[in-house]
């Protein structure tokens, strides 16, 4: 059997009935304060996110952006339930009210992509080998929607037009599809229950950069057109000054600085935002002269021993012994907000971050 399937009257109708219960759905408000999460290790605890707190407004579009091993995608299997046994967990993440952090295996089953839905890395990992990829989004349907496996496998196939896949390939299994159709293929899966909240994890990690592109403007089309409420994950600045409302920059665990994504990107208030942009590619301004890259010397902390002051100083070069000691306090400055002793010096500090000796003095002596 191939192409869409031919529905009955009886079952046309509990179609469209489904259909009007999750476009009824609401997007989600989702309030983080005082996330901490430690990881237990043979060497003591691994403080992987510490202290985090952030807000996705209803229907918008939060980025959460960082080197790799930042935490990012911590946060997000946190708020998934996905973190393995003996991590300790504190703060709180209110979805719509109900804080989902700590709940038991029965409660989380209500939660998980009926309310808040993810997009892994990697696909391949997350999709089952043994099932169909229709299969599989009809198992989540019938989890949570009181409706047959005919009814269920229609809202597949329009979950596989919307993101521009045929629906005779949902019986197929997930190693006859490429990188990217399975990427969408997840995509679809975490798109069809119309939960409130998509968590989106470095969706595009494995893919090659036109596929990349491909992924990114498809989810970004998606987002326009049902205004979920959503948190992408990502390294790539790029990506975030294309796709999200506001941004949460992290640095070793910590929230450098967050706010709205235009207010940090011109004017960026933490020095470690300012040498992120440095270090990718932009535009060339006619008439001007091309903007070195400009890499970050240095490596992150560790984590088992996080120093006492600011988790940046050892790379920032404007450090002082102040930031070397003392953790520096969170400073609001209009919408945006930064973890820096010295947000009063930003555009002093902009305006040295730009040039390639500035970072230079941090590299260690040969």
């Amino acid at each position: 059997m191939t192409g869409h399937q031919t529905l009955g009257p009886a079952a046309a109708t509990a179609l469209g009935q489904l259909n009007e219960r999750l476009a009824a759905k609401p997007a989600a408000h989702l309030q983080v304060s005082g996330l901490s999460i430690h990881y237990s290790t043979l060497r003591g605890p691994f403080n992987a996110v510490d202290n985090v707190s952030f807000e996705v407004a209803a229907g918008t579009n939060l980025g959460l952006v960082g080197e790799s091993g930042c935490g990012k995608s911590t946060v997000v299997k946190a708020l998934m339930g996905l973190l393995p046994e003996m991590t300790r967990v504190t703060g709180q993440a209110l979805l719509d009210g109900q804080n989902i952090l700590g709940l038991s295996d029965a409660d989380l089953q209500d939660v998980r992509w009926n309310r808040i839905s993810l997009i892994t890395q990697s696909a391949m990992n997350s999709l089952d080998p043994v099932y169909c990829i229709g299969d599989q989004i009809c198992e989540a349907i019938l989890a949570h929607e009181p409706v047959g496996k005919t009814v269920a496998w229609a809202r597949a196939e329009q979950m596989f037009a919307l993101v521009g896949l045929p629906a005779e390939r949902l019986r197929e299994f997930p190693h006859q599809f490429s990188g990217g159709m399975r990427q969408r293929a997840v995509i679809a899966m975490a798109l069809a229950l119309n939960a409130g909240m998509l968590l989106a994890d470095e969706p595009t990690t494995a893919l090659d950069p036109i596929m990349q592109s491909q992924i990114m403007s498809r989810i970004r089309g998606i987002h326009d057109h049902m205004r979920r409420s959503m948190i992408l994950v990502t390294h790539d600045i790029a990506v975030v000054a294309e796709t999200c409302e506001t941004v949460v920059v992290m640095y070793a665990g910590k929230v450098a600085e967050s706010g709205p994504t235009q207010d940090v990107l011109d004017r960026p208030l933490h020095p470690y935002t300012m040498g992120l942009q440095n270090a990718f590619p932009r535009l060339p301004v006619r008439g001007q002269p091309r903007k070195p890259l400009i890499s970050i010397p240095g490596t992150v902390p560790n984590l088992l021993l996080p120093p006492a002051g600011c988790r940046f100083a050892g790379r920032c070069p404007f450090a002082t012994n102040l930031c070397r000691s003392v953790a520096p306090p969170t400073y609001q400055i209009g919408a945006q907000s930064a973890a820096c002793h010295y947000v009063e010096r930003a555009s002093q500090f902009r305006v040295a971050a730009a040039e390639p000796d500035t970072w230079r003095s941090m590299e260690p002596s040969r």
